[in-house]
């Protein structure tokens, strides 16, 4: 099975401290992908296009693993619901108190 990487650049909503973000991410949004064996990479940009702006890197084991826990939409899937829960949902409805959407695109690893 090929693994699976959600990649979504991170827009901060106006007046959101980039530390603020940081902190919320490392300690309360990325651990709920550990609970499924996920693993997310928080990243800022160095220089470039999006220099000193943000993304993140979810790595999934496979496309099938992803597809056990969310639907196409993002909703979540009746293992997610009891894998996650309610949590879940708050911590996207906080996660929205810092950034504008959540753009992601997800690709599949090739010759892996």
């Amino acid at each position: 099975m090929a693994k699976l990487y959600g990649i979504t650049p991170i827009e901060l909503r106006d007046g959101v401290r980039g530390e603020d973000f940081e902190t919320f991410w490392l300690n309360e949004y990325a651990p709920q992908g550990q609970v499924l064996g996920w693993t997310s990479h928080l990243l800022k940009a160095d220089r470039g296009a999006r220099s000193g702006q943000y993304a993140v890197i979810w790595e999934l084991p496979s496309i099938e693993s992803r597809d056990r826990i969310l639907r196409a939409d993002g909703s979540l899937t009746a293992e997610g619901e009891r894998r996650l829960g309610p949590t879940f949902t708050q911590m996207n409805e906080k996660l929205d108190t810092f950034v504008t959407g959540w753009p992601y695109t997800d690709y599949m690893e090739l010759g892996g």
